[in-house]
């Protein structure tokens, strides 16, 4: 039988691989050249295209955070089971595993309200992409500006974590 801990492990390890591969495509190259493309062929990526790619997205990093908050849990259940809140405390606040650990998840958190902020930008482009009011692209070019900005501040919110978390897993002792 599996231990929980590799299932979760290897779900939220590949969920991440996905996610991170994703944003960063997204983030780093298609959203900075979104302005450049005609407003023909935005109007059919925001139409047809991106919003069954931001659901996917959207689901992949879902996936990546629950499992990844399993295996918070059961690493914390465990040091609490060893030695009580006491130990927990040790671990997270006094070993650079912990640290690590814990401050990647938290940084993790606040990218995923990033990407929460992102997807409710995008949901406001794709309204105005439907309406066929040409005074609204104005609106469009101002949500376009805080997406590149938000993709931006996103990106290296993710990237610190991914970081964080490599170095939690592949360098630092796991404590015991």
């Amino acid at each position: 039988m599996v231990p929980i801990s590799i299932l979760l492990n290897v779900v939220h390890g590949f969920s991440a691989l996905i996610y991170f591969g994703g944003v960063m495509l997204f983030g780093a190259v298609f959203a900075p050249k979104l302005a450049k493309l005609s407003n023909s062929t935005v109007f059919e990526l925001m139409r047809d295209v991106l919003p069954s790619v931001l659901s996917f997205a959207e689901a992949v990093g879902l996936l990546t955070m629950v499992f990844g908050a399993g295996e918070f849990v059961y690493y914390m259940l465990e040091f609490y089971r060893s030695g009580g809140f006491a130990e927990v405390y040790h671990v997270l606040f006094s070993t650079a595993w912990g640290a690590s650990v814990f401050s990647g998840a938290l940084i993790g958190l606040v990218g995923f309200l990033v990407g929460v902020k992102i997807a409710s930008i995008f949901e406001s482009l794709f309204r105005l992409y439907r309406s066929v009011d040409p005074s609204k692209i104005d609106e469009i070019r101002i949500l376009e500006t805080k997406l590149r900005l938000y993709s931006l501040v996103g990106v290296v919110l993710l990237t610190t974590t991914v970081l964080l978390m490599v170095l939690a897993v592949s360098f630092l002792p796991l404590p015991r």
